[in-house]
């Protein structure tokens, strides 16, 4: 699934000891960087350097990263309704041609997300394991609705999907507990909905607005109620295109 990458963190802590133990100090990375490259700085605290663009300035970036302007209904679906604070534009990511194109294998799922994009977008230097600023750079193209439509011949209904992806409950709706569809055909809670509209159909959707956030920040144990209605609504306007 989208936008629900797991790390370990104690893998990850020793490899930045690693990397920090064997690492040139950020002047000389950054001098080097200015003087052979003429790349910008690192920040103070060593992260990467970054510069706001348009959506049309930042289209290279995007389209890279797999982004394109959406056209037309999402994998064969229309998305009827959607949240007031929901304006940016429509971009949607094949998820299943992206992996086709970095030459990763790809089981008989076709996956497209749609998401919508502010006018202004962060496009990121990257930075190495040297703390040297690289020239690649990379969009964060970040949305507060994020919309997957999969098709797999297998996912006969949303208990086959769960099965077949391994899908637990309590992982996937970990901030506040799942609720069943009128319909029973999925689950949602106030950011989240997994259901299957028809056989062969999966959606997965993620609304998270800034109302949420500050519930999260204010929350002792990162969870939140969310908006359960707005996501119903969304739930509901999704249909066959």
């Amino acid at each position: 699934m989208t936008n629900r990458a797991k790390t370990a963190f104690g893998a990850l802590a020793l490899l930045a000891l690693a990397a920090t133990a064997c690492a040139p100090t950020p002047e000389a990375a950054s001098v080097r960087a200015v003087e052979e490259d003429g790349l910008p700085l690192p920040g103070a605290d060593g992260q990467a350097p970054s510069e706001d663009m348009s959506l049309e300035e930042a289209a290279p970036f995007l389209e890279a990263q797999g982004y394109l302007p959406a056209e037309g209904d999402l994998n064969g679906y229309e998305i009827g309704h959607l949240p007031d604070d929901v304006t940016g534009t429509p971009y949607d990511l094949d998820h299943t041609a992206l992996a086709e194109r970095d030459g990763h294998v790809v089981p008989d799922t076709h996956e497209v997300e749609r998401s919508w994009l502010a006018d202004t977008i962060q496009v990121d230097h990257l930075v190495d394991d040297f703390g040297e600023v690289m020239a690649e750079r990379e969009a964060v193209a970040v949305s507060s609705l994020y919309v997957s439509v999969m098709r797999r011949d297998d996912f006969t209904d949303i208990d086959a999907y769960y099965e077949a992806t391994g899908t637990v409950l309590e992982e996937e709706f970990h901030d506040s507990p799942a609720r069943e569809l009128p319909d029973g055909d999925g689950h949602y809670n106030g950011s989240t909905a997994i259901f299957s509209p028809e056989p062969g159909v999966v959606v997965h959707l993620s609304y998270v607005d800034d109302a949420y956030w500050a519930e999260v920040e204010e929350s002792d144990d990162l969870t939140a109620e969310g908006d359960p209605e707005e996501v119903l609504r969304i739930v509901e306007g999704i249909t066959p295109a």
